[in-house]
């Protein structure tokens, strides 16, 4: 607790990333990683083996853009920055050891840029405005970028709406959102998402969950989830289990699973009818 207090204390964040729950959330992962790491080797693997594939499609060596990178705990970057000229990692928030002023080279490479930013472009007006939900427009970070070879999410898009929901229920008081508006809103902000990674005039690939499941002793699922929010998803190249969290990290009776889901190719991720 006193790591993650020190942790809290020096990650730079805008004021409403900390008071949203990001930052929380951030050191709240890594603590568990640092609890379930036996756990999370599988997944860790599986998702370094997937982007290491996804790049033999690049063209170029250019940039690679990687959004969802965070503490990089799932990300081959030793290997990214020995191919690509540049590494750009985008997220929320950065954990303070990759921000830190007074150590500008923390991997031993210079060709490696953390960027902060709400990739939704939609969160700060939601803080500011919890009564009201934005109306959901596909971003177009990047797109203008000439040098982009290569764009991937990594284990970001069904986690875009966890923080939101938590604040608006938070502030549940305050508003008069349904259920279903809110619903809405979230598979809009994932399909936003999907629909900026298929804007970029070069390869990209996505590595997200698509269920969450609670798993018991013998191993049956009791509980599930739909964490994509109803999307229609194309068939994804392949899939992996995720221990998340083994039985008696968050209770005695049950585990947390999730499955990942690994597209690449056409940009096209979301089903059109």
């Amino acid at each position: 607790m006193i790591i993650e207090a020190i942790r809290y204390s020096l990650t730079p964040a805008p004021k409403w990333v900390h008071r949203m729950g990001y930052l929380h959330e951030a050191i709240a992962i890594n603590a568990r990683k640092a609890r379930c790491g036996d756990s999370w080797n599988v997944h860790i693997t599986k998702t370094k083996e997937a982007i290491l594939n996804a790049v033999k499609t690049r063209q170029q060596n250019r940039t690679i853009l990687i959004t969802g990178a965070a503490a990089i705990n799932d990300i081959p970057l030793q290997e990214l920055a020995g191919i690509f000229e540049q590494v750009i990692l985008l997220d929320i928030i950065h954990p303070f050891e990759f921000k830190n002023p007074f150590k500008s080279n923390p991997y031993g490479y210079n060709n490696i840029r953390h960027i902060s930013v709400d990739i939704t472009n939609h969160m700060q007006n939601l803080f500011n405005n919890p009564d009201i939900l934005p109306k959901v427009m596909t971003p177009d970070l990047y797109h203008n970028f000439p040098d982009i070879d290569f764009v991937i999410s990594v284990n970001m898009a069904s986690q875009l709406p966890v923080i939101p929901l938590q604040y608006l229920r938070r502030n549940n008081q305050n508003t008069s959102h349904t259920d279903k508006n809110i619903n809405g809103f979230f598979t809009q902000i994932i399909a936003a998402h999907f629909n900026w990674l298929s804007g970029f005039n070069c390869p990209t690939a996505v590595i997200c969950d698509i269920k969450w499941q609670k798993i018991n002793s013998d191993d049956q699922v009791i509980d599930q989830y739909d964490p994509l929010y109803n999307l229609d998803m194309q068939a994804p190249l392949k899939t992996w289990r995720w221990d998340i969290a083994p039985i008696g990290e968050i209770d005695k009776g049950f585990c947390c699973v999730n499955i990942v889901a690994y597209w690449l190719g056409d940009n096209s991720y979301i089903k059109t009818t």
